[in-house]
């Protein structure tokens, strides 16, 4: 990802807007990304209640274009960026496991069924395993209480459970950690959960 935008928008131009859940969220900020398909968005997001106002993070490949709502400042990231070797992190996430589930006659159907994690420890080993597929050892870390956020996708009902992780981490594969600070960590990356956001720290 190449670029790193801040958008501030008032809370009454949210109501106009109608931005009340996250899938809300993700169609505006497609407003940024004209003229790009559903299944190529090359872009992630987290947004957070500031009480007057809601703060819209964005990490995308291109530079965004300034739709006519909010204060939008776009800072482009320095390739150095992500050569140091410990940083402090937040991370939003969607901490869901997949569960075996099987058909009438017992067989193991191909994809299993998303269930979320609530346990401290279960919410340890998720952030543990998926540092380890993204190349980065967590030295240190607090999470914040799994909360239940609804939204609705085309008239449908549905939830995401979101857990926020901030602490230190070690990379120990650059390749895997750019990845992962590119691509996202877990599910639901279209709906603001998975962005990495980073601070070196000297070692």
């Amino acid at each position: 990802m190449n670029y790193l935008t801040r958008v501030i928008l008032d809370k009454k131009s949210a109501v106009r807007k109608r931005l009340d859940d996250s899938y809300a969220w993700h169609r505006a900020v497609w407003e940024a990304f004209p003229d790009r398909p559903d299944d190529n968005r090359k872009f992630l997001t987290k947004v957070d209640d500031r009480g007057r106002f809601y703060e819209l993070m964005i990490l995308s490949e291109e530079r965004p274009t300034l739709p006519d709502w909010g204060q939008w400042e776009t800072k482009e990231i320095k390739p150095t960026f992500l050569e140091h070797e410990r940083y402090a992190f937040n991370l939003r996430a969607n901490t869901t496991v997949k569960r075996v589930v099987r058909d009438e006659s017992g067989e193991r159907k191909k994809n299993g069924r998303r269930t979320a994690i609530y346990k401290p420890e279960e919410l340890r080993q998720w952030l543990e395993r998926k540092a380890q597929q993204s190349g980065f050892a967590v030295e240190q870390f607090d999470a914040d209480p799994p909360i239940a956020r609804p939204f609705r996708k085309d008239g449908k009902p549905g939830k995401h459970v979101r857990v926020d992780f901030k602490g230190i981490l070690k990379v120990t594969d650059s390749s895997a950690f750019k990845e992962a600070f590119s691509k996202g960590i877990g599910p639901a990356k279209a709906f603001g959960f998975g962005m990495l956001m980073l601070q070196p720290v000297e070692s």
